[in-house]
């Protein structure tokens, strides 16, 4: 063979213009690279600070973290399909089981306030039954020595008081129908019997356990000290300012009180100004002080924190309530775009419908195999061949219709409603092709073709792709009748898209079709 002779494929790469372009482009680029390495100056390596060197550091251990981390989820993929045994299956159903009973918005709608808040009272209550276990523990404590009958009593005083409240929470917020003022009534039932029985544990271990040594007296009432604090921390689970703004007000007098009438009894003292000076200057002042601050600190700090989850969860109901908005108009704007594909897509009868589905059957064989004279690839030819009956094969996709009666969407369904959006796109861009085919037929046959209308066809689709289905639309469009033009014969149809059709499409391309026209020929009475 000549060795002036090319192969097709590099005949093609070497003449497409979009190859030529990048070759030059990356040729100037790599001059202007390298003028600039031989004029820059050589800059020695900046030295890394203790700051750079400790932030590379925390990178490296990040990256760790993070590879381990996916060993983990393969590792756990892998336990998923070899099967679990019993013990994993025992702890994975204690994990569930938390999940359930002290998870907030697990399958909660968070624009319904009333959900939301009969939720978060389920978990209340669930974590309020946990500390009620808690309190009476504690007031058991003191049940010994001379006062036990009493401080059994006090303790099944207690329990009876638990569960009753616990009793009339659940009926409240159960209690059908579940409105909003029911879940706030019920909200506030629990922040204050939570509140008031932690005081009330505190109190009855103050005073059971005064006759004990000071060691003593010291640990337990700090512990039940401590279980105020809890009780706060429960109540600002609520993530609610206002009930938060009430409660700690309350809490404020309630502990003053506490502290100026059980902690130290400054009664005792109140018969005149001096003795009650002289008893509480010092570290009684100082103590007294110093708690009030402590509270005072962790109550704005809880507030603080409950204040800014409420405004970020404000924040998600109005970005929601806004996805909720577009996706409805979305749904109805694709429903649209569908009819409107309908609509562009009837032919009439059953028998020109027929007829329009076998004419892109032929253009789809025609086009995979243009594509194969060009050298494409089988995967190519195989896309080629169905972009050019996607608007026949999946024209039954388009529709909505198992989405009306739907208020809102789920994530499955956004996703296929948006699988639906990009064939029906991608339709709309056959349907464009083809009508680009029928536009430039039409022109050349009413001699309306001007060089503003053949830019303005180039501008549309003008890819190789595109330009392989469109020569074979032209040749499909030519041999078949239309109401400008009557059937044309193979070879007067090979005539025009030489002569006249040219300039729409590469060189290469129409020189392919015109050497195999033959075989194009063959697909068209073969399945006509």
């Amino acid at each position: 063979m000549d060795n002036r002779e090319k192969m097709l494929d590099e005949f093609f790469r070497k003449n497409d213009p979009a190859t030529k372009k990048k070759q030059e482009k990356e040729e100037q680029n790599k001059k202007i690279n390298d003028y600039f390495e031989t004029v820059s100056v050589k800059q020695a390596p900046k030295k890394k600070s203790f700051i750079d060197k400790l932030i590379d550091f925390f990178r490296i251990s990040s990256f760790k973290k993070n590879f381990d981390e996916n060993k983990v989820a393969i590792n756990a993929k892998q336990r998923e399909v070899e099967g679990k045994n019993s013990i994993t299956k025992f702890f994975q159903r204690i994990r569930f089981f938390f999940i359930n009973k002290f998870s907030f918005e697990e399958g909660v709608d968070i624009l319904d306030e009333t959900q939301v808040l009969y939720r978060r009272n389920l978990v209340i209550r669930n974590i309020t039954w946990v500390t009620n276990i808690v309190f009476i523990l504690f007031t058991l404590i003191g049940s010994g020595g001379v006062n036990q009958s009493i401080n059994l009593i006090v303790t099944a005083c207690f329990a009876v008081t638990a569960w009753l409240v616990s009793h009339t929470i659940r009926k409240i917020i159960r209690e059908k129908p579940t409105t909003l003022q029911k879940q706030q009534m019920g909200e506030y039932v629990s922040g204050g019997y939570i509140l008031l029985m932690a005081i009330a544990v505190y109190l009855k271990l103050k005073f059971s356990l005064v006759s004990t040594s000071d060691s003593d007296l010291f640990s337990i009432t700090q512990a039940g000290y401590a279980l105020i604090y809890f009780a706060l921390v429960v109540i600002a689970l609520y993530q609610d300012s206002k009930m938060l703004s009430f409660i700690f007000k309350v809490s404020i007098v309630a502990m003053t009180v506490i502290h100026l009438v059980v902690l130290y009894p400054l009664y005792q003292y109140a018969t005149n100004f001096i003795i009650l000076w002289g008893y509480i200057k010092g570290p009684i002042l100082t103590d007294i002080f110093l708690r009030t601050l402590i509270l005072a600190v962790f109550m704005i700090a809880l507030y603080s924190n409950a204040k800014i989850s409420e405004d970020m969860n404000n924040k998600r109901k109005e970005e929601l309530i806004k996805r909720r908005a577009m996706e409805k108009d979305f749904k109805s704007v694709v429903s649209d775009v569908f009819d409107v594909i309908g609509v562009y897509k009837e032919r009439g009868d059953e028998v020109v419908e027929k007829n329009q589905e076998n004419s892109s059957r032929r253009v789809a064989e025609m086009a995979a195999k243009l594509g194969n004279f060009l050298g494409y690839s089988s995967k190519l030819c195989q896309e080629l061949f169905d972009f050019s009956t996607i608007h026949i094969d999946k024209k039954d996709l388009l529709t909505l219709e198992d989405y009306d009666d739907k208020e809102q969407l789920d994530e499955k369904d956004f996703s296929r409603i948006r699988e639906k959006t990009i064939i029906g796109s991608v339709i709309i861009k056959r349907l464009q092709l083809e009508k680009k085919g029928e536009d430039i037929v039409r022109a050349h046959f009413e001699k309306t073709v001007t060089k503003d209308f053949i830019k303005e066809m180039n501008s549309i689709q003008n890819n190789r792709e595109s330009q392989v289905i469109l020569l074979c639309e032209l040749y499909e469009i030519l041999r078949q009748p239309r109401n400008y033009k009557r059937e044309l014969k193979h070879q007067r149809a090979i005539d025009l898209i030489q002569l006249e059709l040219y300039p729409y499409f590469d060189p290469q391309i129409v020189d392919r079709f015109i050497k195999y026209s033959d075989d194009f020929e063959a697909i068209y009475y073969r399945l006509i």
